[in-house]
């Protein structure tokens, strides 16, 4: 089983993790190939440090240097610095835990020739083979990088295939764009081939696009992959986070698609025998998925295929923002419709297994989709996804039941073997959501204490080094008096309005947390001590000038802050009580004011 990996930058780590976990990829880590960096040990200390309070993922690697890094130069000043390089990339990974470094051969092909070749293969053999036995623990793998057909990757390889922690990572766009058929690559290289580089390009100039926007043909890909690459680890080398989520998406539908086409997904009804096959393949792929999105897209496949639909998609009920949306859609981008439309919201409401074999002679269907995307619905098999308690959580749907003649109706076989899918589907769900909970504060919906703590170790901790950072802490003035007055419900009302105020005015550049209580804390970066209190402040207007209705009457409060700017050097619970303080002092000297 393929491990996939994405680029991770420290500038961006917080969207790195969050695919990373979504995904269940690992990191190639690439913050320490620039010279600038690899002479600057306090700056390397300090990125390093920021990936293991980060957390690095299971089975990253690291790029190594490969600005002019030629160890078999001529030039002997060269050849030490190129060592020095090479040297100080293994100690990197050997720091952060990583389990192999990339380094570029950095032949130069309009020097090729047999002197120059032969230099190449035994001045590398000969460094690599020194690094390979003192860093035994840590793979190394060569790179093609300018080479334009595979001869010298061999001929080193040939060399140092004896040892265990060495192999060749075939970048695999960049032998798309050489002058040597991309399957002679292929051949030559497989047996030494442990790790891959891929990225999309036009078929001419080396552009790192996100697969699917060139010219690449990933079908070709994963047929190597499943011929000669089955245990080789997988980086998709693009470094936006948007172009890796692209690029993780497109490979798993064509990884759907090769799968249909090779008979694991079956378009006729299958014998005992193949069906037992076909879940005996879903679990076995289930035990090596580890992100919650990759896991849901398997299990929506193994649905489509238990019940030989066209399409399927598993949807979740957001009851907060009153809609459905698709998890997984297989053969439909995202879906999001409004709570209570269509057939998945009849089965969610109602709690109720649907089953249509003609659907445009029911009225719940929505024929409008159909009319606008050309797509024709035949039959639909919808159940709804339940958590252990029984309660309604999502919906699992196939869509246009399929057989060696192209289509037929969906029966009550069909439910028995879609409701395996939908209870895998809402066991999955149900425990990504209680995860969520423990960090959500249910009356207000802010994240609680352990929410806090999380969210200041991911988005907070890992910048500020670099960028400012400021907390807000606030509470509400003589709460007491309300509860007194109107309740504890009234209370309460008072206090989801203010979450849904403190959550608006924040924003994009932070997060809201309910501290306890009537308290609150408020997580803000790339805002200094000013840009905070100013904030604080008109805050504290919109929450001065508003009113809570509750039962006919109008509460109306105030609330105090403590404004502090984070500092790095000290702990999350350090700085908060440090804005506790001015939050203190801001309730002695009059409340309904902002110190800081």
């Amino acid at each position: 089983m393929n491990q996939y990996l994405i680029v991770s930058k420290v500038d961006r780590l917080e969207e790195h993790l969050e695919l990373a976990n979504e995904y269940g990829v690992g990191f190639e880590v690439n913050d320490f190939f620039i010279p600038a960096v690899l002479d600057d040990e306090k700056q390397q200390q300090e990125i390093i440090n920021q990936y293991l309070n980060a957390g690095m993922p299971k089975g990253s690697t690291l790029h190594g240097a490969f600005f002019d890094v030629t160890v078999f130069s001529s030039d002997e000043k060269i050849r030490e610095t190129s060592k020095l390089r090479m040297k100080q990339s293994m100690e990197i990974a050997r720091q952060l835990g990583s389990c192999g470094v990339v380094f570029h051969v950095n032949s130069n092909p309009f020097l090729s020739g047999e002197p120059y070749d032969t230099s190449v293969v035994e001045q590398t053999v000969l460094y690599v083979e020194e690094l390979l036995q003192e860093y035994s623990g840590i793979s190394i793998y060569l790179e093609n990088m300018f080479e334009t057909e595979p001869h010298l990757l061999v001929r080193i390889s040939e060399k140092l295939m004896q040892y265990e922690n060495y192999g060749v990572c075939l970048d695999y766009a960049h032998a798309s764009i050489s002058n040597t058929p991309i399957q002679e690559w292929v051949e030559a290289l497989a047996p030494y081939v442990k790790h891959i580089h891929i990225n999309d390009n036009n078929l001419h100039q080396d552009l790192h696009l996100a697969l699917g926007e060139g010219r690449i043909d990933w079908k070709l890909f994963l047929e190597y992959v499943e011929t000669y690459f089955q245990d080789c680890s997988i980086l998709i080398e693009t470094t936006l986070p948007e172009n890796q989520r692209k690029s993780l998406e497109y490979l798993q539908q064509k990884q759907y698609e090769k799968a249909e086409q090779a008979g694991k997904v079956f378009l006729r009804e299958p014998q005992p025998e193949e069906m037992l096959e076909k879940i005996f393949y879903y679990m076995n792929r289930m035990v090596d998925e580890k992100g919650f999105a990759s896991t849901i897209v398997l299990l929506t496949d193994m649905g489509r295929t238990l019940a030989n639909s066209e399409r399927a998609s598993f949807w979740y009920w957001d009851v907060r923002k009153k809609q459905y949306w698709t998890l997984a859609a297989l053969g439909r981008d995202r879906i999001i419709v409004p709570e209570g439309s269509g057939i998945v919201g009849a089965s969610i409401q109602n709690n109720e297994i649907i089953l249509i074999n003609n659907p445009y002679a029911d009225a719940r269907f929505n024929s409008q989709i159909d009319k606008e995307s050309g797509f024709v619905t035949k039959s639909i098999l919808c159940i709804p996804v339940t958590d252990t308690k029984g309660e309604v959580i999502g919906a699992f749907q196939a869509i246009n039941k399929l057989d060696e003649n192209g289509e037929s109706d969906f029966n009550e076989r069909d439910v028995k073997r879609l409701t395996m899918a939908a209870v895998h589907c809402g066991k999955a769900l149900e425990s990504y959501l209680l995860y969520h909970e423990t960090q959500v504060d249910q009356l207000t919906g802010l994240k609680n204490r352990r929410g806090f703590y999380e969210y200041y170790s991911d988005y907070i901790q890992p910048h500020l080094q670099k960028q400012k950072a400021s907390a807000i802490i606030c509470d509400i003035d003589f709460f007491k008096k309300v509860n007194d007055t109107y309740g504890h419900n009234g209370g309460d009302a008072v206090l989801a309005q203010i979450a849904s105020i403190l959550q608006t005015s924040v924003g994009e550049a932070g997060e809201a947390v309910r501290w306890g209580g009537e308290e609150f804390v408020l997580l803000l970066l790339d805002y200094d001590l000013e840009q905070a209190a100013k904030l604080a402040e008109q805050i504290r207007q919109t929450i001065e000038q508003s009113v809570c209705p509750y039962e006919g009457r109008e509460i109306k409060v105030t609330m105090s802050f403590g404004v502090k700017e984070i500092d790095a050097a000290c702990s999350a619970e350090r700085n908060i009580e440090q804005a506790d303080e001015k939050l203190y002092e801001a309730k002695a000297t009059g409340r309904n004011r902002v110190v800081f």
